[in-house]
Order: C-alpha cells, then sequence, then structure tokens
C-alpha cells in the first residue's frame, strides 16, 4: 500500500509538471510583439540557457514575417561547446510553405516546414544550424554567442498567431538535449519567461510507473499463494 501511494504521488507530480510546461502565446499586431522568452535546463552536467525574442510582422497578408535573436548563455567552457543546434516552435493557423533569410554568420543557416522536431511535439517551424532538424554536423549558435535571422512563411495570416510551443536543441560532448520553454508574452520593455520542466520530471514518472507496476505484482502473487 506504502509502495502504491508512492507511486500515484511520483506520477501525479510528473504530469503536473508536464501540463504546465507550455501554453499557447496569442501574438498580434495590436501588441504581445515581440515574444521574450528563456530556458535554463540543468543536463545534471551543466546549465544550458540562454534569452530570446520572436518578432512578428505582416499579419493580415500572405507572408508573416518572424525575426529571431537568441542568445545562448550556456557555459563556454563545456564539453563539446553546448551547440544550441535547433530552434523550433508551433504556430496557428498553420503555415503553407517557409524561407529563411540571415548574413552568412554561422549560427542558424535555413528553416524547414513539417520537418519533426526531436523529442517534442507540435512544433511546424525549425530553424537548424546543424545538418537536420534532428541534428547532426558542427554548427550551431555556439556558447557565449547570438544569432538573429528571419523566417518567412508563408499561408492566410489575419490580425494574430498562436506561437506553442518553443523548443530548444543542443549538441554538446555529453549528449542531445531536447526541451521546451513556456514562453511569456511582454512589451519591448521587459518581460517575464516561463519554466523548463527538469530532466527529473520524466525519472520522477518512470518511477512511479514502475512501482505500480511493482505494486500489481505483488498483489497478484499474494492472491495465487492463498
Amino acid at each position: 500500500m506504502q509502495i502504491r501511494k508512492f507511486a500515484l504521488a511520483a506520477v501525479t507530480a510528473a504530469l503536473a509538471t508536464f501540463g504546465a510546461s507550455s501554453h499557447a502565446v496569442l501574438v498580434g499586431a495590436g501588441g504581445t510583439n515581440p515574444l521574450n522568452f528563456s530556458w535554463n535546463f540543468n543536463t545534471g552536467t551543466s546549465i544550458l540557457d540562454g534569452v530570446g525574442t520572436m518578432t512578428i510582422s505582416g499579419f493580415n497578408s500572405s507572408t508573416l514575417s518572424v525575426t529571431i535573436s537568441l542568445t545562448n548563455n550556456a557555459s563556454i567552457g563545456g564539453q563539446g561547446g553546448e551547440r544550441l543546434t535547433s530552434f523550433g516552435f508551433g504556430i496557428d493557423p498553420n503555415a503553407t510553405s517557409v524561407g529563411f533569410s540571415d548574413a552568412s554568420d554561422g549560427g542558424m543557416t535555413s528553416a524547414v516546414l513539417g520537418q519533426n522536431f526531436p523529442g517534442i511535439q507540435g512544433i511546424d517551424i525549425c530553424a537548424i544550424g546543424g545538418s537536420t532538424c534532428a541534428g547532426g554536423g558542427n554548427g550551431g549558435i555556439f556558447a557565449g554567442t547570438s544569432d538573429t535571422f528571419t523566417i518567412l512563411l508563408g499561408g492566410n495570416w489575419g490580425s494574430s498567431v498562436n506561437i506553442d510551443p518553443i523548443g530548444i536543441k543542443y549538441q554538446t560532448g555529453y549528449g542531445s538535449f531536447e526541451f521546451t520553454t513556456s514562453s511569456s508574452s511582454s512589451s519591448s520593455s521587459g518581460g517575464t519567461s516561463g519554466q523548463i520542466p527538469e530532466p527529473a520530471s520524466s525519472a520522477l514518472a518512470g518511477l512511479g510507473l514502475g512501482l505500480l507496476g511493482l505494486g500489481f505484482y505483488r498483489r497478484r502473487k499474494t492472491t495465487a499463494a492463498a
């Protein structure tokens, strides 16, 4: 009984964390623009953190212009450079085409539409610094550097769009990490940011489910013995 109670508590806590990790943000011509966000992810070896903005224009037209600035504040001295290799976001209504514009300054080099962002559902647009949205190659935004680029989205755009979720992918010398940030709207003079779910959340969920299974097995074994 004690194992079952702990397992249920673990699963509930983990699901609560996942449920709070992301929410849609309405970005429109009349406000909530630019959209500021940040991330802070503890890998257990280092902290992957940074800040970003999305400035959207072209409402009520067939081409939406999304100018994105990303700053990778991860430790410069970390293993493998802590490269931010992919940045993605979901958008509603959906885009029908994607274009990419940036100076030849490294960082993000292209963007794709509809390519799966590794480990995160609901992302429609992916800006790439490596070979694909899933990573690869040696590019990206290195620790201690920034990049600003523009993504052009074809579609039938009204006066606002919903942005959700926002995804970040890092490649490091000790593995790759993908996570979402809960973005919060702000004015151009400042802003707030959401929380990043810690990796421990998934471990907590797994532990809880495992303990539930163990409790079920023990109950079946006791019943059979009786």
